[in-house]
């Protein structure tokens, strides 16, 4: 173990996983004392990170579902990171005994070691589409126990230990499986220099609106309570994100002030309007991007959004077209051409559907983009938006969509201040009952520039038109949802 610690990486970071499996297990029965265990996880540690590191690149921009030359080893990378956690754990709890006359930093250093691997290990399971390995939420809230006795704070020795904690749960209150890869590692980015921590303990704490409970007995992720009470079950965990909440509303603020600013002096929307020492942001995504993460963000630290509506289990198959490209070709040119591929729904409510593939999965697919659905041929397409995106085999992938339009035209548009020479492909959108009062359009995200634009479309004769934006209705990683009336007033 020495000397491949020593040596230089492999230029494939999967040799240095299967190196890296092979010394855990062998460390166990190899050392002599808890002591030396631990010395020998801490520089395993540090060559996991690299390995981490070089595969967190190739995972930034795959689209789902991966295939197994890629999955397989995420998948034996996240073992690897639980094993190295749960190396860490047993440890500690070996030494327990004589954690009175130990260095009492050094207990909560290996245990906010074994949490920040734990969130490595998570970070890569949403990254993949995959919920986490059995026993993962287990062995976190173990974790918990051990940084909780020796106290948490701002200055308890167990602080660094309940911050790493703090990040796993934050991450989950996200709903990571309606993130794509770069969206994900921007937050955990964001998170390991965040200002403020949500609060992890065994205290209650207020607004109820933000808090979430976890049994330690139980291999479940946190609950918002605003979904399911606890019921006052003795022994729970709490996690309150309210001051996430805050702290990315005051960064939000900050980036719409810049982007307004930018505007009014003429300036691109590029990634130099964050390059500021005091934004406080990490790099990765673009202004517009992050405005847009920043929001749901925000949302869902302040108040986890539940459902209304109980979803109903069903079983019948689907057509479906994917992504805002194919479905602009689709309703321009006709279905001769079109990518059209069945999928089943398995569940659905009134506002959206739960579906699954059941032939494969061809072209792209990514949380926030937009999708074309209907029974069979001949039925109208209802539109929608991919709010979760699961993948627990490369084979197969699960989608939850929300529906944001019962049919739809093509388009094309230039906003004010844009290169009208390039118009962009757009999707006119009837008004939708009980949502949305006006007609909307949707385009690709970044399109949106200015309140003003030209509409052109050709669905049978030639009409031009120019609107104005009354609303940013939504806006992900993939698509911006404009509500928009006739502009009265042209110029």
């Amino acid at each position: 173990m020495t000397a491949w610690l020593a040596a230089e990486p492999a230029d494939d970071p999967a040799a240095d996983l299967d190196a890296l499996r092979a010394h855990v297990r062998e460390l166990r029965g190899a050392v002599r004392s808890a002591d030396e265990y631990l010395d020998c996880l801490t520089q395993l540690d540090w060559r996991a990170r690299d390995i981490a590191e070089r595969f967190r690149a190739r995972l930034l921009n795959a689209p789902l579902p991966l295939g197994p030359e890629l999955r397989q080893p995420v998948e034996g990378l996240v073992d690897a990171l639980l094993d190295l956690a749960a190396g860490f754990q047993l440890g500690l709890e070996d030494v327990r005994g004589r954690w009175f006359g130990a260095p009492r930093a050094e207990r909560g250093a290996l245990t906010e070691r074994a949490l920040r691997l734990s969130g490595e290990a998570y970070l890569f399971a949403c990254m993949i589409g995959a919920q986490p390995p059995t026993g993962f939420w287990l062995q976190v809230y173990a974790l918990f126990g051990l940084a909780e006795l020796f106290g948490g704070g701002a200055e308890g020795e167990g602080a660094a230990a309940l911050a790493a904690a703090s990040r796993i749960l934050a991450v989950a209150a996200l709903q990571p499986e309606s993130l794509t890869g770069r969206e994900l590692v921007w937050v955990h980015d964001y998170l390991e220099n965040a200002e403020a921590d949500g609060r992890v303990g065994r205290v209650r704490s207020a607004p109820e609106s933000s808090l979430y409970w976890m049994d330690p007995a139980r291999d479940e992720a946190p609950v918002a309570a605003s979904r399911r009470g606890s019921g006052g079950a003795p022994g729970l965990f709490y996690f309150n994100s309210d001051a996430l909440a805050q702290a990315v509303a005051d960064r939000l603020e900050w980036l719409e002030l810049r982007i307004a600013q930018a505007e009014v002096l003429g300036l691109e929307r590029d990634v130099e309007l964050l390059d500021s020492e005091h934004s406080g942001l990490p790099a990765g995504l673009t202004p517009v991007e992050v405005l847009s993460l920043l929001r749901r963000m925000h949302e869902r630290w302040n108040a986890p959004p539940y459902r209304e509506s109980p979803r109903q289990h069903q079983e019948y198959t689907v057509q479906v077209c994917a992504g805002l490209r194919a479905i602009w070709e689709l309703f321009q040119r006709g279905e001769q051409h079109a990518r059209i591929a069945e999928w089943m729904v398995y569940n659905e409510s009134p506002g959206g559907y739960a579906i699954i593939s059941v032939s494969g999965v061809s072209g792209v697919l990514s949380a926030g983009m937009v999708l074309a659905l209907r029974p069979h041929a001949g039925k109208p397409w209802s539109l929608c938006i991919v709010r979760w995106i699961r993948s627990d085999d490369a084979e197969q992938v699960e989608l939850g969509l929300q529906v944001i339009a019962q049919g739809g035209e093509a388009a094309t548009v230039g906003f004010r201040g844009g290169d009208v020479k390039t118009m962009t492909p757009a999707l006119v959108l009837p008004p939708l009952p009980g949502v949305r009062h006006g007609p909307a359009i949707l385009v690709q995200t970044g399109s949106y520039t200015s309140r003003r634009f030209v509409l052109i479309s050709d669905g049978g004769r030639l009409y031009v038109a120019q609107g104005r934006v009354t609303s940013l209705d939504m806006q992900t990683a993939n698509i911006e949802l404009l509500q928009y009336e006739i502009d009265p007033y042209p110029l």
